[in-house]
């Protein structure tokens, strides 16, 4: 009876990571789109973007 809960639990996982990937797929196409338009814009001569910095991870001891 376990192993069918088992089989059962992945099938119902690998359906919503399933339903998930379309979405995924939109987002990541919004920021590659809005990340090209952000280097072309830093491209002009007066960019009116301003780099956001990085945080700094400490290093791994």
């Amino acid at each position: 009876m376990k192993l069918k809960e088992t089989i059962s639990n992945k099938y119902n996982e690998l359906n919503r990571l399933r339903a998930d990937v379309p979405a995924l797929v939109r987002v990541i196409n919004q920021l590659t789109l809005e990340n090209q338009e952000l280097r072309n814009a830093l491209t002009r001569p007066h960019p009116n973007v301003v780099p956001i910095q990085r945080k700094r991870l400490p290093p791994d001891e």
